[in-house]
Order: structure tokens, then C-alpha cells, then sequence
């Protein structure tokens, strides 16, 4: 067998099926279950992004309007640390010892507990030291 022979051999190899097969039939038998089968849905990372990026753009324009509405308050308008500590104006003149000196000749709160100094709990007796400790717990 020579090569021009095989190749002609090989050319009509398939022609007979080819014949065969009908082009219209093959299209319509496509076309029916292209029909026939329902649409696969998007894929769920595609969806899941979808929403991520909603979900971003809803929360970015949120911040946005928030942003515009409300604004933020000036460098200037800030008090300052020492303004906002101070309640007695009358007293911001004062050193450390003046105020230390003041702060003696006050009498105690109500409120605060009176505490006595460490050196007296040895004085107290059983009884006192009880008391002492019930106060404590409030």
C-alpha cells in the first residue's frame, strides 16, 4: 500500500457514518433538552459575593450620610484635659501644698467610712474588732 492510498483510505473512513448522520435531527434533539432541563443557578461563591459587595455598599453609604450629618467636631472645639478636671475655679490658682492644706481642714463626708489608723486595730478588742469588721462589709 502506498501513502497515497492510505490517505485516501483514511479520508473515507468515517464518510459513511458521517452520512449517516442527520445535521437537523441532532439540532432539534439538542434544542429539546436544552428545553427540557432547567437553568443551572449561579454558582454559590458568585452569589456569595454579590452579596458581600451589596452588603459593603449599603454600609459604606451608611457611614457616609452618617458622616455628612453628623460631621466631626473641629481640633479647637476639643477641651482641653486641665479644663474638664477643674470644678472649683476658684481653686485653680492654687499650688500643690495650698491644696493639700485645704484638703486637711475639711471635715470628712458622711459617706466616706472612718477608717481607723493601722496602729489602733492591736488596741481593740475582740468585741470592737468585730464591729469593725461588720462595718467594713458594709
Amino acid at each position: 500500500m502506498t501513502e497515497e492510498e492510505l490517505v485516501q483510505t483514511a479520508a473515507r473512513l468515517g464518510a459513511k457514518e458521517a452520512n449517516a448522520l442527520a445535521g437537523e435531527r441532532i439540532a432539534q434533539a439538542v434544542l429539546a433538552r436544552l428545553a427540557a432541563e432547567p437553568v443551572r443557578p449561579a454558582t454559590p461563591v458568585l452569589v456569595l459575593a454579590r452579596r458581600w459587595a451589596i452588603g459593603l455598599a449599603a454600609a459604606a453609604s451608611v457611614l457616609l450620610v452618617l458622616r455628612l450629618i453628623v460631621g466631626t467636631p473641629s481640633p479647637r472645639s476639643v477641651p482641653s484635659p486641665l479644663s474638664s478636671l477643674s470644678v472649683l475655679h476658684e481653686l485653680d490658682g492654687l499650688n500643690a501644698a495650698e491644696l493639700e492644706g485645704l484638703l486637711e481642714t475639711l471635715p470628712p463626708s458622711a459617706a466616706a467610712p472612718a477608717h481607723p489608723e493601722p496602729a489602733a486595730y492591736h488596741d481593740l478588742d475582740p468585741k470592737n474588732l468585730e464591729r469593725l469588721l461588720h462595718s467594713l462589709e458594709g
